[in-house]
């Protein structure tokens, strides 16, 4: 017990820091490529790994044995792995290798409950790690040890100090590549508690649960929504942990299942969980264990048991297979946009968005067909069953769309682009910023990030203002757009007040209230200096000049503007531009943000800014990774910051308040990265 609470405190602390968005090696929220299946095969056999892909299936999830690669202590052969990925890379195909099982060099059982053993383990895991770095793997801690694969006995401390001793041995020897844990059997919420509370959240880049269920799997979206909440209960600060479903079929031999059934539930199980924001899932399993009718684990496959050598397909496929590949290839490029609304709980429509394309998936939990009605505007739908037979084309009228639903999913591909579906005009989730420049010039930003358009008026607050005049704004799905407002008359250093809103006919769509916006010193940024921190280890180097951008900040090109030039090898660094020494520090009044121009360079370092408050107790408020290109204003709220320490640590800002860090990079990935930003318009946001 001394070991794993020492751990613990290790891990606390040296992770302490890390407000990490969700891990880069997990796949984009875009069909197919959070889709996958299990398999129990290093060796493909000719043709199967073609036909697995062909399916769309874009991951496999496989043992990757310690007891078969660990045969002498300390000698560790992956060849057999070496070459599984070098296949799955050709198809583009992706893995997550489960770290399991025992070892009789080191334990007596299928478990791990000795120190001897966790160190072990925790070698041998940090040196796959390192092995396959770079690849993309997703590296997974045992494989239900909440269940029989914890010999002889479950128990969860003993897996959490193992998890804890795993996580921190590849992150210290392979930084930036993925941890996830535990694969629960089921949603096992106190196991799950348990593993929370023993910290190791920390390590973990993702949870990975297997909800098998023999109910509906729309049932698996309450207990997705108790599993997030208790991540974010014991989530460090600022920290994006995702839920996976890592494991989870449906066995075609299951009492009152047949091999129909289980094809339709592979596809609303993959449908409820792109719906629900689970960025992977894998499927259980890809080929029938076996031939027996009476034994249900033989039957869990989406194709049969028996090899076809040198025919096509090498397996027969069955309608879970072809439930798959009928997904896969209507929805590809697609991601979840929004449910519409039918009025009743057990009729699903998901709408589903690439580009100006829409398409939906539509089924029932009822056991008798649901007619329905969808709002749309008049255009032509092309049918598509889930099993992938064509169906009729449904015509909308300007009434809308009648369309009849069955527990088996079917596919709704528009002939027309942008049709409107159940939107509302309140509906549209809008988002605004407003952006000085100088002290008569300000820009707006409105972007649309919904599947509808955007026909309406944005006016500025207070009305009678010093930027008069209201614009038009027409956005397309997904589109973005400025709108400089000048004031009249030379630029002064007076602060702004404004707000806005946004109204489409006579519904207010978005409104800002008006807040006053301070411009700081025109010399804060060019006298600043930029310094590096986290591990001394890091090898770095950074540089703060003034410069011109690469185009000029939009309505005021005589700002000035810094350029940072950063970059570092793997590991924890971050750099810090820090106010000049004697001046620049004190922060007047109790404002609730601060907001800069950045010229991004489409990486993906963390923006932070530091405060200290007058018992010098520090924040550190921050914002969204700075992934795109070009002029960008960002804003950090003061009145919710992602973290405290020191002084009354108490999560309160006592003012006043003094600048610790202007504006702070921080290398999220941990990855060897280097960028240039550029840096414009400081200023402080009051009510």
């Amino acid at each position: 017990m001394k070991h794993f609470l020492t751990v613990c405190l290790a891990m606390l602390m040296a992770w302490a820091v890390r407000a990490d968005p969700p891990h880069p090696a997990l796949p984009a929220a875009v069909v197919p490529e959070g889709l996958g299946v299990n398999i129990h095969f290093t060796e493909a056999r000719p043709g199967e790994l073609e036909m697995l892909a062909a399916a769309g299936f874009r991951w496999v999830r496989m043992d990757f044995l310690w007891g078969g690669t660990e045969r002498r202590a300390g000698e560790y052969d992956f060849s057999a792995y070496d070459r599984l990925l070098a296949a799955l890379e050709v198809k583009k195909v992706r893995a997550l290798f489960i770290l399991d099982y025992g070892n009789t060099l080191y334990e007596a059982n299928s478990a791990v409950a000795t120190e001897a053993g966790r160190q072990a383990f925790s070698r041998w895991a940090a040196a796959a790690a390192v092995h396959f770095k770079g690849h993309g793997i997703l590296w997974e801690i045992w494989n239900e040890p909440n269940g029989d694969f914890w010999k002889p006995k479950a128990q969860v401390q003993d897996y959490a100090a193992l998890a804890l001793a795993a996580a921190e041995a590849i992150h210290a020897a392979a930084p930036g590549e993925a941890v996830i844990g535990p694969a629960t059997s089921g949603v096992d919420m106190p196991f799950l508690e348990s593993c929370f509370k023993a910290g190791l959240l920390n390590g973990w880049d993702a949870v990975s649960v297997h909800p098998y269920r023999q109910s509906d799997p729309e049932s698996a979206v309450a207990e997705y929504q108790k599993l997030r909440e208790l991540i974010a209960q014991y989530a460090p600060k600022g920290k994006s942990i995702p839920i996976l479903s890592g494991e989870w079929g449906y066995s075609s031999g299951w009492q009152n299942f047949d091999e129909a059934r289980q094809g339709r539930m592979l596809a609303r199980q993959w449908l409820v969980n792109l719906a629900s924001g689970i960025p992977l899932s894998i499927w259980y399993d890809w080929h029938e264990d076996g031939t027996d009718p009476k034994e249900p684990e033989h039957h869990f496959g989406t194709v049969g048991n028996e090899y076809h050598a040198g025919e096509a397909p090498v397996y027969q496929p069955k309608p879970a297979y072809r439930a798959a590949k009928t997904l896969t290839t209507v929805l590809e490029g697609f991601h979840f946009a929004k449910r519409l609304a039918l009025g009743n709980p057990e009729n699903y429509a998901m709408l589903f968005r690439r580009g100006y394309e829409v398409r939906v998936a539509l089924w029932t939990t009822a056991t008798t067909p649901q007619p329905v009605h969808l709002r749309s505007s008049p255009g032509e739908f092309e049918v598509v069953h889930h099993t992938g037979e064509q169906g009729e084309t449904l015509r909308a009228d300007a009434r809308g769309l009648d369309v009849t639903l069955t527990p088996a999913p079917q596919y709704l591909i528009a002939r027309t682009a942008n049709p409107r579906l159940n939107a509302a005009p309140a509906a549209l989730p809008l988002r605004a910023w407003i952006g000085p420049v100088s002290g008569n010039e300000l820009l707006v930003t409105v972007e649309n990030p919904g599947e509808d358009f955007l026909n309406g008026t944005l006016q500025l607050t207070p009305a009678a203002g010093d930027f008069a005049g209201n614009k038009r704004i027409h956005l397309k799905p997904g589109e973005t757009a400025k709108f400089r407002y000048s004031m009249s008359g030379p630029a002064t250093n007076a602060d702004i007040v404004a707000g806005l809103r946004i109204h489409c006919e006579d519904v207010v769509m978005l409104e800002l209230a008006p807040r006053r916006y301070h411009r700081l010193e025109e010399s804060s940024l060019a006298r600043a200096s930029l310094v590096s921190d986290g591990h001394a280890k890091v090898a770095s180097q950074q540089t703060l000049a003034s410069a011109g951008a690469p185009e000029a900040l939009p309505g005021s090109p005589a700002v000035v503007v810094v350029k940072v030039d950063y970059q570092c090898d793997d590991g924890w660094k971050f750099f810090r531009v820090v106010p000049a020494e004697g001046g620049g520090r004190d922060i007047a009044g109790s404002p609730v943000g601060f907001g800069i121009w950045v010229y991004g360079d489409g990486g993906h370092a963390g923006p932070r800014v530091r405060l200290v408050d007058a018992t010098g107790q520090t924040f550190q408020p921050s914002a969204a990774a700075m992934d795109w290109t070009g002029w960008r204003y960002v804003e950090f709220d003061f009145t919710a910051p992602d973290g405290h320490w020191g002084g009354a640590n108490d999560g309160v800002m006592h003012y006043p308040i003094q600048w610790d860090t202007l504006f702070l990079i921080d290398n999220v990935s941990r990855q060897k990265s280097q960028g240039t930003l550029y840096l414009a318009a400081p200023g402080l946001i009051y009510k």
